[in-house]
């Protein structure tokens, strides 16, 4: 299940359009993208407290590390 339009745009505006890791804002690394930190194969969902919201930059960083944790390339 992914997040709704209308649920992405407010986990947007609650971090005031910044990432959360880098703390750049939206105007100067783009639209920022929803992180599971729990991945959804080990049973993480879209809920508030499972998110972290990050630009593409980061949210890359983050999935790889998670992949390479797994043992997944």
């Amino acid at each position: 299940m992914s997040l709704s339009k209308r649920k992405r745009g407010l986990l947007r505006e609650y971090v005031n359009y910044t990432c959360e890791s880098c703390k750049k804002h939206e105007d100067k690394v783009g639209e920022l993208e929803p992180h599971r930190i729990r991945p959804n194969d080990e049973g993480g969902t879209y809920e508030h407290r499972n998110i972290k919201m990050c630009c593409k930059k980061c949210h890359d960083i983050f999935s790889s590390a998670q992949r390479m944790a797994r043992g997944i390339q």
